[in-house]
């Protein structure tokens, strides 16, 4: 353990020193500082490296070391530094990057350098189908950088063509089998193929059942279907099961983490794209949307409670517990839609899976409505002394709660029917819907008992 501490140490040590060095005048020192490290250090280095310091060095780093790093920068980052990049360099820099690399970039690009960029590619017909592919489809996570037999060959066959064509597949555990018009008929593994006979057919040697993806299908299918199969890589074929590309573990747990975060931000009501190094008014602009819905929701809230200020002013106690029943119906509310998201995400849960989700969490809101209804009646009682008031607290909270766990089910499963993404600003929208709510339930409940409480 010592030991694993000391080495993270002088990992960490190394990549301070390198930062220091390029942020510092000596710039010909960083640099062999900074090449003495992992690419994936290299990548987290130049990631935090302004701007300014980072565009002079790009031309300084070759392009095969450079290339390597592209492979570990994140997303953000990596447009970063393409930005930075001259056109004349770009092209050639993507000849050596991942051919799913290489089309996530072009697809980050304008059109016109996109354009640029590829006619100084030397693998642009290769290159150039997959940008046909939407970015979030399997097709455009996929790369076309695979092994494929024919059934009829023998293991010999298989392996000469192997010798021969030294594929730049980035694994090759999974070989796989098509026929002569390339649909995929089956897989076979590395190791059948070294121990098999020499003469044996491919075709006797294949497992036929093969789980692929459409071409066409989100990217976070793709990821649900290599966790649940456990696959290292999974194959992408187009509508007439041909096989036209594979993607790979490491590429579908980039979209994981992608998606996750995408999720997170977007009930939060953040960009897609959202980072501390965002500029500025790139972070402004998507906040200020959903700020003005959330300010529209806080004016409906005022709205009610003006609707009720004669309650108030005859029972002036009626305000000290607003917050508390708007407050904890909109946890509530949050609870359930982070879970119902999450769960639409993974494919755990469909829209005909409604009915029961819903009187799942019906179950729950309403026996959390009951055991906070009763501790929050008993505590206002044992402050106040005021038994209208705890009742009335009391039932508000059930109603709440149970109002809660219903939006927190209808919203984001409303917004998947109509085709949106379910975690779009649904925490927004719920809180919305439960500070509304809650407020008309407690006050209104209070005018009915208004005798009993003042």
């Amino acid at each position: 353990m010592a030991d694993e501490t000391t080495a993270q140490d002088q990992d960490d040590s190394a990549l301070r020193d390198a930062q220091r060095l390029l942020e510092s005048e000596s710039t010909d020192a960083g640099l062999t500082r900074l090449a003495a490290l992992h690419p994936a250090d290299q990548a987290h280095v130049l990631s935090q490296l302004d701007s300014e310091l980072r565009a002079p060095l790009l031309s300084r780093i070759s392009q095969p070391a450079l290339a390597e790093i592209f492979e570990y920068l994140k997303d953000e980052p990596r447009h970063a530094v393409v930005d930075e990049l001259a056109t004349a360099l770009l092209g050639p820099l993507l000849d050596q990057v991942d051919r799913d690399i290489a089309v996530d970039i072009l697809h980050g690009l304008s059109p016109e350098r996109a354009q640029q960029a590829l006619a100084a590619m030397t693998s642009a017909p290769d290159i150039a189908p997959l940008l046909a592919h939407p970015d979030e489809t399997a097709g455009g996570r996929m790369t076309t950088d695979y092994v494929a037999f024919q059934r009829d060959w023998t293991v010999e066959q298989a392996l000469s063509y192997l010798r021969r064509t030294r594929p730049a597949a980035e694994q090759v555990f999974y070989l796989y089998v098509v026929d002569s018009e390339e649909r995929l008929e089956g897989v076979v593994s590395l190791r059948q193929i070294v121990v098999a006979e020499p003469e044996e057919r491919i075709s006797t040697l294949m497992t036929p059942e093969v789980v692929s993806v459409l071409a066409t299908a989100d990217q976070e299918e793709a990821a649900r279907r290599v966790q649940r199969y456990n696959f290292i890589a999974l194959p992408v074929v187009d509508e007439r099961q041909r096989l036209i590309g594979v993607v790979s573990i490491d590429d579908l747990m980039d979209v994981a983490e992608e998606e996750a975060t995408e999720d997170m931000y977007r009930m939060a009501g953040l960009a897609e794209r959202e980072s501390l190094q965002r500029p500025v008014a790139r972070s402004l602009l998507p906040r200020l949307g959903w700020l003005l819905v959330a300010l529209v929701s806080v004016f409906a809230a005022a709205a009610v409670v003006d609707a009720f200020e004669g309650t108030i002013e005859r029972a002036a106690a009626l305000a000290v517990f607003m917050p508390v029943i708007a407050g904890l119906g909109g946890n509530a509310g949050v609870q359930t839609i982070t879970l119902v998201v999450r769960s639409l995400a993974l494919g755990n849960v469909e829209l005909r899976d409604v009915r029961r989700v819903l009187l799942r969490e019906l179950l729950i809101g309403v026996t959390n409505g009951v055991i906070f209804g009763l501790i929050v009646g008993l505590l206002i009682f044992a402050w106040k002394g005021n038994v209208g008031l705890s009742v009335v607290a009391g039932v508000a909270m059930l109603l709440n709660m149970t109002m809660a766990v219903t939006a927190g089910v209808l919203v984001p499963v409303s917004l998947r029917a109509l085709r949106l993404d379910p975690a779009l600003a649904s925490g927004v929208l719920v809180t919305t819907f439960t500070d509304v709510l809650g407020f008309f339930f407690f006050l209104g409940l209070a005018t009915l008992m208004i005798d009993r409480i003042a």
